[in-house]
């Protein structure tokens, strides 16, 4: 992100599947594919994919979107 931010003249492809995002849910289920689904996943399934945003209040937003998506019932510890 450093370098992209320092040169402004660098063009950044994103994959297809971005650009027919209609909504907040269509992104999260574009970057984390059946998050919504019961599976197996590799142990860095999460952690290997980002959605960025320039505003705290959109992530937060995001995040609790990508959150309600998850099968089940919360649990805290």
């Amino acid at each position: 992100i450093y370098q992209i931010g320092n040169n402004p003249e660098q063009t950044i492809k994103l994959p297809s599947t971005i650009h027919n995002c209609t909504s907040v849910q269509d992104l999260i289920l574009s970057v984390y594919s059946n998050l919504n689904i019961s599976c197996d996943r590799d142990q860095g399934f999460l952690t290997e994919r980002t959605i960025l945003s320039v505003r705290n209040d959109d992530v937060s937003s995001i995040n609790d979107d990508a959150l309600n998506m998850f099968l089940g019932e919360p649990i805290v510890n």
